[in-house]
């Protein structure tokens, strides 16, 4: 079963905040597509706290298209699949937004949240942020750059075979919603 896992990192807080997208794609055994892009966001207003998250600065995205110069490519690599997300109300509201604000047509799939599924699966970590579920399962990645994120969320998906629960209709209440 092919599903794809995402990260949006974002240079600002509100619409078109955009600044990097990682794609990973696996067909439940190992990863057979992987994207990557700096983003020029909507606006080039960026928030300290973000820059201090994600180590991406206006320098490293000016010169960079915005996101409708990728659309295609996104939407060729998540239309109609399985998409999963840790925090994904985080990365479906990114992608929301850049939709809108460059009035871009939907991309539609199903998608599934990681943390909850981690928080069922794994009560005993002390938190369920990706860096500590990725870390319990001993991976080790390179935290807050789009594709390592995007990675590790498509092993935190293998580890815990969301992609077929989902793909068999059993949501176990996991977030599960249409984009």
């Amino acid at each position: 079963m092919e599903y794809a896992a995402i990260d949006f990192e974002t240079a600002y807080w509100g619409p078109g905040s955009a600044c990097s997208l990682g794609i990973s794609v696996s067909n439940g055994n190992e990863i057979t597509d992987e994207w990557y892009r700096l983003i020029r966001p909507y606006r080039m207003n960026f928030d300290p706290i973000c820059m201090r998250v994600n180590g991406i600065y206006p320098d490293d995205v000016e010169k960079e298209p915005a996101f409708p110069a990728f659309w295609k490519e996104v939407a060729e690599r998540l239309e109609g699949s399985i998409v999963f997300a840790h925090n994904a109300r985080f990365d479906m509201g990114v992608l929301a937004s850049v939709l809108d604000v460059y009035d871009l047509p939907d991309i539609h799939f199903l998608y599934g949240d990681t943390v909850a599924v981690s928080r069922m699966l794994w009560k005993e970590l002390p938190n369920h942020k990706l860096d500590t579920v990725a870390g319990s399962l001993g991976y080790d990645f390179n935290h807050h750059q789009a594709l390592d994120d995007a990675r590790a969320c498509e092993h935190e998906g293998e580890a815990h075979g969301a992609q077929r629960r989902v793909a068999d209709g059993q949501h176990v209440r996991i977030g599960v919603e249409q984009a």
